[in-house]
């Protein structure tokens, strides 16, 4: 027990180091410029060479140094600014993409500024105490017993995944009188799929040596930027299977997968839908007329996700949502439907394309989806199945391999469903062995993590 105890307070002790040390390390990295870094650099080497050289020129140039620091660390103190910001973003963005945005800088102060810098500050990237505690860095295992203790690149990788974009400083504003307005542009790389919160612009405002920079905030402006996954680039492919026909028409063509022009009216039935109903008909004639449509068959395709992923494998997981995102952009929604479905909480089921939601919504959606921590093939395959008179063809794109994933492919497979199975990997030989211990009742098209793109060209249907 007392052996649990202290090594419990011994990784509280090192995260508090981690936690305090990247906020210093995140706050001076913002405040110091690089004269500033060469100068504090230059310290340690005037102090080494200093006994030899008592009253020559090290000593003068240390002397230098501590002038120049300490004018420039006085003088930035005195900065003020007084700076509104209204943002002109863009309706969505890509992961992995740059973006760029137009900002309205106000100076609502009574000082001209001269000089300044506009800077996004991106959202607080250090993990909680329990995802550093509980998490595992991919290939931890392989690391030494020291570096396995102390988690430094534990530390290090999660960061990285909280890092929602990347960003540098605007070039220097030109002269802003009191009052006055300026247009900037601004852009940002999205590290990761999702809504990225603006809320925490800063004005940088150096000293007139180029040493330091206090950094203000502006006046609070909550801004939104929602980021797509990133996609591949697919060749030409060709999805198996026939347009089916539908019940329904025209007007129900965005749940049937089929649309029709109007060609008539006839006596109501039991059975047909109140959209279809002729309303000026039937105040006319004193009975109720529907009205009749001409049946087209157009394909309706399933996109079936596996949310099932275990946290450690949240890598591979944002790689098989690209690679859902891929083929939902590549399919021509202008003649189809396309259904995407998943598990996250309960079934869900988005369709966009003929009569439909854009295909962009469907992106979004797909921005905004998470791992499921519970396994519920079943539930995933019942969804799948319920749909399956209406689907042309389903592709499903798995996280890995499993006896369960196996069972799905095989149950949809004797349902009489075209299928198409991609899977993502580590690498082949995880692949093979994988498949020899579930070996699938359909080819499976491996996807190595990292070659995805690469896989993809070569092994497409």
């Amino acid at each position: 027990m007392a052996d649990r105890r202290s090594h419990g307070f011994f990784r509280h002790q090192i995260y508090r180091i981690y936690h305090r040390s990247s906020a210093l390390a995140n706050f001076l990295t913002h405040r110091v410029r690089p004269a500033g870094i060469l100068l504090i650099l230059l310290i340690p080497a005037a102090w080494i060479l200093m006994p030899q050289q008592v009253a020559g020129p090290i000593f003068q140039l240390r002397g230098s140094i501590f002038a120049v620091l300490g004018i420039s660390f006085i003088w930035v103190f005195f900065r003020k600014a007084s700076v509104k910001i209204q943002r002109e973003l863009p309706r969505l963005a890509t992961a992995g993409e740059p973006v760029s945005y137009r900002v309205a800088v106000q100076n609502t102060g009574g000082k001209s500024l001269n000089g300044v810098r506009m800077l996004e500050i991106p959202p607080d990237n250090r993990p909680s105490y329990e995802s550093f505690v509980h998490s595992k860095e991919p290939g931890e295992e392989k690391r030494n017993i020291f570096d396995r203790t102390l988690g430094y690149y534990r530390w290090e990788w999660l960061q990285r995944g909280l890092t929602l974009f990347r960003n540098e400083s605007s070039p220097p504003l030109p002269l802003l009188k009191a009052k006055d307005t300026t247009s900037i542009q601004l852009s940002l790389t999205p590290n990761k799929r999702g809504v990225i919160r603006l809320d925490d612009m800063r004005v940088c405002l150096p000293d007139p040596l180029g040493i330091f920079q206090r950094c203000r905030r502006t006046a609070p402006q909550r801004d939104k930027l929602v980021v797509l996954p990133h996609r591949y680039r697919l060749p030409v492919y060709h999805i198996p299977g026939n347009a089916r026909f539908q019940l329904g028409g025209e007007s129900a063509s965005s749940t049937a997968g089929q649309s029709g022009d109007f060609t008539s009216v006839r006596d109501y039935r039991a059975g047909d839908p109140l959209r279809h109903i002729h309303w000026k008909s039937w105040a006319r004639t004193g009975k109720a007329i529907v009205k009749e449509y001409e049946d087209v068959f157009f394909p309706r395709y399933g996109l079936v996700l596996d949310t099932f992923a275990p946290a450690h494998e949240a890598e591979m997981f944002e790689q098989a949502v690209s690679v859902a995102a891929s083929f939902a952009a590549s399919v021509d929604t202008r003649e189809t439907l396309l259904d995407l479905m998943f598990i996250r909480d309960k079934a869900h089921i988005f369709s966009a394309g003929r009569g439909e939601e854009r295909i962009d919504s469907m992106l979004e959606i797909l921005a905004g989806v998470n791992c499921e921590p519970n396994n519920d093939f079943p539930a995933l395959e019942k969804l799948v199945l319920s749909y399956r008179d209406e689907l042309t063809a389903c592709i499903c794109i798995f996280t890995g391999w499993c006896a369960q994933r196996r069972d799905m492919i095989a149950h949809l497979q004797r349902a009489g469903m075209q299928i198409k199975v991609f899977s993502i990997c580590h690498d082949l030989d995880a692949a093979k062995k994988a498949n020899q211990e579930f070996p699938s009742p359909l080819p499976v098209l491996w996807l190595r993590q990292n070659h995805i793109e690469k896989d993809l060209h070569q092994n497409i249907f």
